[in-house]
């Protein structure tokens, strides 16, 4: 219900009102812990840098766009481009469609093979819906079901150009970005991608194969939000792998392609 509520409030004039307020009530908990600091800055840093890389008609990629808040700020910035949003919960799905009348609303799961996969959907906590059930002993709290999973190489046309894409899908960012290799290869897009090193071990992935895949199979340079808008340096892999460690410089990275 509350994830409903959060969804009404989106794209209308009550949305930035409504995510003050929800800044406010973290005060509390930011004092509490204060060495989080870099990731109670990151809502406010990714929107920064979408102002900053995303020009009117940039096509925009949504994969796991849960609600469609960042959804709404890519229509925003790229009104005259072509954007996709990929969400399989199928209730989000469905609210994404009539919020978002003219954006191509895929229900489906992407990843680095076509197929049906079980998904798991947090009652409790939805932001959190993945491929896998996080805790045995929070299966109460989960509902299984099955959907529809594809590479997004082969759903595109191959003539939809692509210049952003943001990828937030607890843990299996890996699995899509080697689904979309002739995707990245083809039109170089600015990727934002979610990485934390517990959710990609759920996958056996690690850091150093998101690293490798991005930066030597695809010359990508991967940069922290904080460092790109101050045009600083791009990551090594080690800085990239403390960024994972407690307290945590990022969740979010944003992978540029290298210049020349």
């Amino acid at each position: 219900m509350q994830d409903y509520f959060k969804h009404l409030l989106i794209r209308t004039p009550l949305q930035k009102p409504a995510e003050t307020l929800r800044s406010l009530v973290q005060i509390r908990e930011q004092k509490k812990y204060p060495e989080l600091q870099e990731i109670y800055l990151e809502p406010y840093r990714i929107e920064q840098m979408m102002r900053r890389v995303i020009n009117h008609s940039f096509n925009c990629f949504d994969i796991g766009c849960h609600l469609g808040a960042l959804l709404n700020t890519m229509l925003q910035l790229a009104p005259q481009g072509k954007h996709i949003a990929f969400e399989p919960t199928p209730h989000k799905a469905n609210w994404l469609r009539q919020k978002f009348p003219e954006v191509d609303i895929r229900e489906l799961a992407l990843s680095d093979k076509p197929g049906e996969v079980a998904f798991y959907i947090n009652t409790r906590v939805s932001g959190v819906n993945a491929l896998y059930a996080e805790k045995k002993e929070e299966s109460e709290n989960t509902e299984k079901i099955i959907v529809k999973s594809e590479r997004l190489d082969n759903v595109l046309n191959p003539e939809q150009r692509v210049d952003f894409i943001k990828i937030d899908v607890i843990g299996a960012e890996l699995a899509v970005l080697r689904g979309a290799e002739e995707t990245l290869s083809r039109y170089q897009p600015i990727v934002l991608f979610e990485s934390g090193r517990e959710k990609l071990a759920t996958f056996n992935f690690t850091t150093a194969e998101v690293f490798e895949f991005l930066t030597q199979q695809h010359s990508y340079s991967i940069f922290l939000l904080k460092d790109f808008l101050n045009n600083g340096q791009p990551l090594s892999f080690e800085r990239f792998d403390q960024a994972h460690e407690y307290p945590f410089q990022a969740f979010n990275f944003l992978a540029v392609p290298k210049q020349g």
